[in-house]
């Protein structure tokens, strides 16, 4: 006590032999503490609420390969367990996806793992070998096709310097042979089109186009040698990982063991924390 009003430069307490009883101003600083003590109270209840039912917003980046794969069953189980919780998805190809989140506009991102892609914070996702597309007619009786078969074929690919098209080069050139698409697009929709018309064979994770192989609307056969393409999660540099950020990271990593059986994913490198908090 004498330490407080020495701090205040005020007596705070009347004492007497019997004991003591607070001043004018002893009065006003027990006021302020309960005052105090109320809105801890109140902001432990808070931080306990949020725990149980957690509220915030996650900005998150997804290369246009995945989306439509990962976004809706991601939404769909976020909204169900979090009702409070907002995430905001942005589709692009994944030079653009890099780009905003060493820019800070992402909290965090699915990325391709690449030296091109440098990040402080990344963790194993997923990946799956890359398989080749092409109209039902083109493709009729084949289980897999060469590289150096492809090499004299009609290829849509993506301009550099789009991942899927840098590790395409890299794998044709260990074999010796020269990668010269006929057409380069940046549009993954416009790619299975062309597909699907005959005007050429794509190469791309199956995952990105299973709708079109379970509908017969594209035929896919694998590559030899085959050709892997690995993702990790990215975190944004700039911005401090937050207890929203660690959830919706748990919920990617679920999701993507859950539907690995289905979509031929390899998700043995995918570790969940050890814990319940924040990631």
């Amino acid at each position: 006590m004498r330490a407080l009003e020495d701090a205040f430069g005020a007596k705070l307490l009347r004492r007497h032999a019997w004991g003591g009883e607070p001043t004018e101003d002893g009065v006003l600083i027990l006021e302020h503490a309960r005052r105090i003590q109320r809105e801890w109270v109140a902001a432990r209840e808070s931080m306990q609420k949020n725990k149980e039912n957690p509220t915030g917003s996650v900005f998150l980046g997804v290369p246009s390969a995945y989306a439509v794969t990962l976004i809706p069953p991601l939404l769909q189980r976020m909204r169900a367990a979090y009702p409070n919780f907002r995430v905001h998805v942005i589709e692009a190809f994944s030079g653009t996806i890099y780009e905003w989140l060493i820019a800070g506009r992402l909290d965090i991102a699915v990325l391709y793992h690449s030296r091109e892609y440098d990040v402080a914070e990344t963790t194993a996702f997923i990946d799956e070998e890359l398989v080749v597309l092409g109209s039902t007619e083109s493709l009729e009786g084949k289980t897999e096709m060469q590289l150096s078969e492809l090499a004299d074929k009609q290829l849509i690919a993506p301009w550099r310097p789009h991942i899927v098209r840098l590790v395409l080069e890299s794998a044709f050139i260990s074999q010796g042979l020269s990668f010269e698409p006929g057409i380069e697009i940046d549009s993954l929709p416009v790619m299975k089109e062309l597909a699907h018309r005959g005007a050429g064979f794509a190469i791309l994770p199956p995952s990105s186009v299973s709708r079109e192989l379970k509908t017969g609307r594209l035929a896919g056969v694998n590559l030899s040698p085959a050709i892997r393409l690995s993702t990790v999660l990215g975190r944004s540099p700039d911005r401090p990982p937050t207890h929203a950020v660690g959830l919706l990271a748990d919920e990617l990593r679920k999701l993507a063991i859950e539907l690995a059986p289905q979509t031929g994913w390899n998700a043995a490198k995918i570790k969940m924390p050890l814990r319940g908090g924040s990631a």
